[in-house]
């Protein structure tokens, strides 16, 4: 069971962007038009969400992901060119369309920063030093790096009065809820969605995983949240949906 915090309180206007199931997020409509630049850290192989934002609204894209440099794609096209073994023979010309959408994408549309964020030893670029990168605010975050998340917490809440909007999935949910209450509490940003990811559950039957949601001008719709939302995918379509639960205190 989630803490009553994780919830909602009612029911805002939404539109969905990104890919079908994962690497899509429900985002406030006005948090978009508001935002003058774009900050996305965590790339891999999937920048839907980014595609689908500068066709919202045309705006300066930063992302951050020290991991895709050179030698990940040419990892990548191996094990694909490998699959050819169990008989996927279009594997590897996919791997090489996909480099080229992603070379085409970071020349043309983003910055590809391959830095890691954060303040703990080994990172290059601190959050804030980010956000000075550009020339104007407010910003929209999105933040997708695999459990590193919780490193930059503090950093978030110190410069989210110079955020419109705020996407971010939390992993480990059931060994860091303390922490996320904290950062509930603290953000200058409105909590308005909550979405599981449906690949793990812990013991309880709780995600392992998930996207929160945050705007700094919202539209309420309604008083009572509502889940799933109309909107909503499931990250992977061959495993069950999971069902949100919220303590009552």
């Amino acid at each position: 069971m989630l803490p009553k915090r994780f919830k909602p309180a009612g029911t805002f206007e939404l539109i969905r962007l990104g890919g079908d199931h994962d690497g899509g997020y429900l985002v406030d409509p006005k948090s978009i038009q508001e935002s003058s630049s774009l900050l996305a850290l965590g790339i891999g192989r999937n920048w839907s969400f980014e595609e689908d934002f500068i066709e919202k609204k045309r705006v300066k894209v930063h992302a951050y992901d020290y991991s895709i440099g050179t030698s990940y794609w040419i990892k990548h096209f191996f094990k694909r060119l490998l699959s050819i073994l169990i008989g996927r023979f279009t594997a590897p010309f996919k791997a090489i369309k996909l480099y080229l959408e992603f070379k085409e994408f970071f020349k043309s549309h983003a910055t590809l920063f391959l830095e890691k964020i954060g303040t703990a030893p080994g990172c290059d670029t601190n959050l804030n030093q980010a956000m000075e990168r550009f020339d104007d605010a407010p910003i929209f975050l999105k933040v997708d790096i695999e459990g590193y998340e919780y490193q930059i917490l503090d950093e978030i809440v110190a410069c989210s009065d110079r955020l419109s909007g705020l996407v971010i999935e939390f992993h480990l949910v059931s060994k860091n809820k303390e922490k996320i209450e904290k950062f509930l509490t603290e953000i200058k940003l409105e909590l308005i969605h909550i979405h599981p990811n449906n690949n793990r559950l812990d013991d309880e039957g709780d995600p392992k995983a998930i996207e929160l949601s945050f705007s700094k001008n919202p539209k309420k719709i309604g008083n009572r949240f509502m889940h799933p939302h109309e909107l909503d995918q499931d990250n992977v379509p061959r495993k069950e949906a999971v069902d949100l639960r919220f303590s009552e205190i």
